[in-house]
This record gives structure tokens, C-alpha cells and sequence, in this order.
């Protein structure tokens, strides 16, 4: 009887701890949580599954996530269809801010439904579900392109940049708060004391990211006030604010931010 009574607390036991790692990772909102609450909260759940690796950085282990959202009715699910619009950008930028390399092929996919799965804690608005151990071609961190960034017009904490990141953050001032109004720390830097120029680079205007499966490196516009524009041959094309598909870059293009201006340069 003793050894029952004792199996019958393990279990009690290990019921309490599992429910207490679902509520850490999947914790409830308030009933009256608004839809950006619920994808900044999403954004960070992904985020704290991350693992410590070398050298300060950390690692994704899933690159496969479906986010199962509750969605009462169809008002609810219209507005959190627009909130969750940019969640897989928002959860690369996340992982980015954290020093951890988003793993290659990396999809997150947004479901709804009506009722709350029987697993959920009371409350519990979302869960995130890992389908597939990441897994990135071997050698593809060392062949990562290096991209040269001159300034041009326009100054910044220096004259000329080299990267071999897969993420690149240009704005004014180091540390801003993005649209989001979580810190961001960029890595071209235009100063705020600077000339006319400066004045037109938004705190948080830019990223260039590279694409492993294409081998390309693209613009974004995360929500200027000036616009982003790229010239190549006498042409200019225009990048829209937050559009997911971006500008692809190529060596030799010039890249404004306003009217402040950069070459760039990419050694494959």
C-alpha cells in the first residue's frame, strides 16, 4: 500500500510540474487581451524555446511551428488574422535580437479555433506546436556571404561596415524602440547629432536579411517615415514598409534611407 501511496504522489507530482512547464511556456492572457498582446505574447513563448549554445548564442531546435490560436468567433479570428499578419518577421526579428541564427527553412503557421483544446490551462489563449528538429546544410554559416556597407551620404558611427549576419539592422541611434516598442540595436548606425541627412533615417528604418534557400540577401523597410529605396543602373525601386517580400539586393547597389544614402557590396 505504501508503494502505491508513493506512485500515486510521483504521479501527482510530475501532473503538477507538467502543468506548471505548460503555463511557463504557454501562459495565460486576460479574457480582454488585445490581438497585439497575443502575438507579442507568441513571439516570446517561441523566443524562450531557444537553447544556450557556444559563444553566447542560442539555438531553435524546431524550425517547423504551428501556433494554434483561440478564436471565438469571427470578429475575434478578423482581428487577430490582422495582428498575426507579420508573426513569422516578428519571430525572425526576435530570435535575431537574441543572438539566435534562425534555422534554416523556418515556418510558422497561424490556426484557429473556436473552443479551447482540452489541454489548455483555464484561460490559456494559444499553443505552440514543434513539428520538425531544425536542421541547416552543413557549411552554410561559413559560406554566408560578407556584405560591405559604405556610407555615402549621411554619417554614421563609421565610414564602411562588414557583416556575415543573416540579419542586418540600419536606423539612427543604436538602441531604439522599434514600432513594436520593444529595444532594438542596429548595426548600421547613423548618428543622431549628425548632418541634414541623419535627420531623415528613422530610429528603426531598415533590415537587411539573408536568404539561404535563394542565396540572396533582401531590404526591408520596417516602417519608415522617408521611405527605402534602391538604385541600381539609373533605376530606382521603391521598398514598401513592411512588405514580407522585400527588395533582393544585388553587389553594387546603392541603398538610400531618406536622403541619406549607402553602397553595398557582397563577396560571395
Amino acid at each position: 500500500m505504501t508503494t502505491d501511496n508513493n506512485r500515486s504522489r510521483v504521479r501527482s507530482i510530475a501532473r503538477s510540474a507538467a502543468a506548471t512547464l505548460r503555463r511557463w511556456l504557454d501562459p495565460p492572457l486576460d479574457a480582454d487581451s488585445r490581438p497585439l498582446e497575443v502575438r507579442e505574447a507568441i513571439v516570446e513563448q517561441v523566443a524562450q524555446r531557444a537553447e544556450p549554445a557556444a559563444a553566447g548564442r542560442r539555438v531553435l531546435p524546431h524550425n517547423q511551428l504551428t501556433v494554434v490560436v483561440l478564436a471565438p468567433d469571427k470578429d475575434a479570428r478578423e482581428l487577430l488574422q490582422l495582428a498575426l499578419a507579420d508573426l513569422e518577421s516578428a519571430i525572425r526579428a526576435r530570435l535575431t535580437e537574441l543572438r539566435c541564427p534562425v534555422p534554416h527553412g523556418f515556418t510558422a503557421t497561424v490556426q484557429y479555433v473556436k473552443k479551447p483544446r482540452p489541454s489548455w490551462e483555464p484561460g490559456q489563449r494559444f499553443s505552440i506546436d514543434e513539428l520538425k528538429s531544425a536542421s541547416r546544410p552543413q557549411g552554410l554559416a561559413a559560406s554566408m556571404p560578407e556584405v560591405h556597407i559604405t556610407v555615402k551620404r549621411g554619417e554614421a558611427t563609421q565610414d564602411s561596415y562588414v557583416f556575415s549576419e543573416p540579419r542586418i539592422l540600419i536606423g539612427r541611434t543604436a538602441a531604439p524602440i522599434d514600432h513594436t516598442g520593444r529595444p532594438r540595436h542596429n548595426h548600421v548606425v547613423f548618428v543622431d547629432e549628425g548632418n541634414e541627412h541623419n535627420a531623415t533615417v528613422g530610429r528603426a528604418h531598415a533590415s537587411v536579411q539573408f536568404d539561404a534557400d535563394r542565396r540572396q540577401f533582401r531590404l526591408f523597410d520596417d516602417g519608415s517615415h522617408n521611405g527605402t529605396r534602391v538604385v541600381r543602373n539609373g533605376e530606382t525601386l521603391d521598398v514598401k514598409p513592411h512588405n514580407p517580400v522585400g527588395v533582393a539586393l544585388l553587389s553594387g547597389d546603392e541603398i538610400q534611407f531618406g536622403t541619406a544614402a549607402v553602397t553595398i557590396a557582397i563577396e560571395d
